[in-house]
């Protein structure tokens, strides 16, 4: 994680305290004040600033659960946390909602239905996947969501709506999944769908839009990611079949490198100024964009179809549904190891030196980030999970389920 932290350090370089999102909160971070986990994959793309993640607990017997709270309605959104309030979605063919958490405790602190800016117009056919998929963002002022109808919008922090726009409904198969990303004032939103794409940014403050990129590439699922530029600026990176594209925060286009092709899930991988795309019947594809923009290497094999890559001191880190883990060297692209676990839809995680792999039967298998395969823990939950969990500076962990709401602390009863 050193050459990380080296680039975050230029990174945060002249960006202000309200930088959120996938790299912007490490701002917050330089200063002394706390950093959130406020967006799909958190502050590193998939790399948790702290090194405390629990790593043994039970779900039927409450060996390590803080607390779990029941869920009504289902979605697959992940969890973010701004401070100690939480923030989930949920949506059924009735409404959709955002729903804020007391994170000590798994209290409800309110709960704030979505109008359907579509007016009745038929809602997407969403297979098994629904209508909640896009993970929600927060920042010092406010909460924003997604939702597969097109709906997005602001609520703040109390739950008061600030906000809303509609997108129009999105054309495209198994629903809409791609999570918007909060930084510097600006909610910067993917939506490539088959009838068009676009990527653009609005004022968190009022939903007016700042800038607007129209795309061709068809539909995607994956998330935005953002990341540092060569001088440290943050960059808003999104991708899609056959590119992954940066944009700075004036819509301006920074690189645009070939991609994975075909129905593209999985969000990037960024480990040292290099960015990896992948995706399953595709390649994954390496490619230096600090200096020379180059592609390095691309790689064929067992792929992430769905489950985000993780890459951390200088390997990478990916699996699939079908249970193939495997382990690259991020700097040459040469296979370390393919081992085979329960497979997952979550993206990976890592804290630690451990990567986090979510099986959908709730299984969360640890394994130490090296060279060598090496299982640390097995953790049931108890019910299927398919949302990628959260992480705090205390140690806990955060997992939807398809019952539950948890929080995992991996501490015994009386333990503080």
């Amino acid at each position: 994680m050193t050459r990380w932290l080296s680039y975050l350090h230029v990174f945060l370089v002249g960006w202000t305290l309200a930088a959120q999102a996938c790299g912007g909160e490490l701002a917050a971070a330089s200063a002394g004040t706390p950093v959130h986990w406020n967006c799909f994959r958190g502050p590193l793309c998939g790399v948790s600033p702290w090194d405390n993640a629990p790593v043994a607990w039970d779900g039927p017997t409450g060996k390590g659960v803080r607390w779990k709270t029941p869920l009504k309605i289902p979605g697959v959104s992940s969890p973010v946390l701004w401070g100690d309030r939480l923030f989930i979605t949920e949506a059924d063919d009735r409404e959709r909602a955002v729903l804020a958490f007391d994170a000590r405790d798994g209290k409800l602190l309110w709960r704030r239905v979505v109008a359907d800016g579509g007016e009745g117009a038929p809602l997407p056919a969403v297979s098994d996947y629904g209508l909640a998929m896009p993970t929600a963002t927060c920042d010092a002022n406010g909460v924003y969501t997604l939702f597969g109808t097109g709906d997005l919008g602001a609520f703040s922090l109390d739950g008061e709506p600030q906000w809303r726009m509609f997108l129009k409904r999105p054309i495209l198969g198994y629903g809409f999944a791609s999570s918007p990303c909060a930084v510097n004032h600006l909610l910067c939103v993917q939506y490539d769908h088959h009838a068009s794409g676009r990527v653009f940014a609005v004022d968190t403050a009022t939903g007016k839009i700042i800038w607007d990129r129209e795309r061709s590439r068809g539909a995607s699922w994956s998330s935005l990611m953002i990341v540092p530029d060569v001088d440290g600026k943050p960059l808003v990176v999104a991708n899609a079949n056959g590119s992954t594209t940066a944009y700075d925060l004036t819509g301006e286009m920074a690189w645009d490198v070939d991609g994975a092709t075909g129905e593209v899930a999985p969000s990037p991988a960024w480990w040292d100024g290099r960015v990896y795309a992948v995706n399953v019947g595709s390649r994954l594809y390496c490619h230096r964009v600090h200096g020379t923009v180059e592609q390095l290497w691309d790689y064929v094999g067992r792929l992430s179809e769905t489950a985000s890559p993780v890459a951390v001191d200088g390997l990478l880190f990916m699996t699939n549904a079908n249970g193939f883990f495997t382990c690259l060297d991020a700097t040459t692209g040469e296979r370390v190891w393919t081992e085979r676990i329960a497979g997952g839809y979550a993206s990976l995680l890592s804290s630690g030196g451990r990567i986090y792999a979510l099986a959908r039967n709730g299984t969360m298998q640890i394994v130490a980030a090296e060279r060598t395969y090496r299982p640390i823990a097995t953790c049931a939950l108890g019910e299927d999970a398919d949302a990628t969990p959260a992480m705090t500076a205390d140690g806990r962990m955060f997992i939807r389920g398809s019952k539950h709401l948890w929080c995992i602390d991996g501490k015994t009863p009386g333990e503080p």
